[in-house]
């Protein structure tokens, strides 16, 4: 019985360690590169819908870390987060990504997939300064 009690402690020590708080990990701070690009392909009309279940979605946002912010990416999930899913629907979104390029709410060009900053740099006018 002592052997039981004693097995039951050990398992209830082992899964009140696994559910304690880690340590968060440092900020990752944004590259003023970045950023600076990120608000020039906002300010061009570049605009990616995307999907918060979309696992090419967040392969586009890591490429630019902290600066996505910049971008404001459109949710088109209905259960995104501020989904705008009427928007998608009469944006004809067929996958996620998909970049628009839609100055003033025109829309006059669209890339689907995942893009390289090349690519959106071509899409968009905008430039990386080195």
């Amino acid at each position: 019985m002592k052997l039981l009690m004693g097995i039951g402690m050990v398992i209830a020590l082992v899964i009140m360690s696994g559910c304690t708080q880690q340590p968060d990990a440092p900020p990752v701070e944004e590259d003023p590169k970045l950023t600076a690009f990120a608000q020039c392909v906002y300010d061009s009309g570049g605009r990616m819908y995307g999907s918060y279940t979309c696992s090419v979605c967040e392969k586009q946002r890591a490429l630019f870390g902290p600066s996505f912010k910049h971008i404001q990416e459109i949710e088109c999930h209905p259960r995104g987060e501020n989904s705008q899913t009427q928007l998608c629907l009469e944006r004809d979104i067929a996958k996620t990504p998909t970049w628009i390029l839609e100055p003033n709410g025109i829309e006059t060009n669209r890339l689907p997939g995942f893009q390289s900053i090349e690519a959106l740099a071509a899409f968009t006018g905008c430039t990386l300064e080195e």
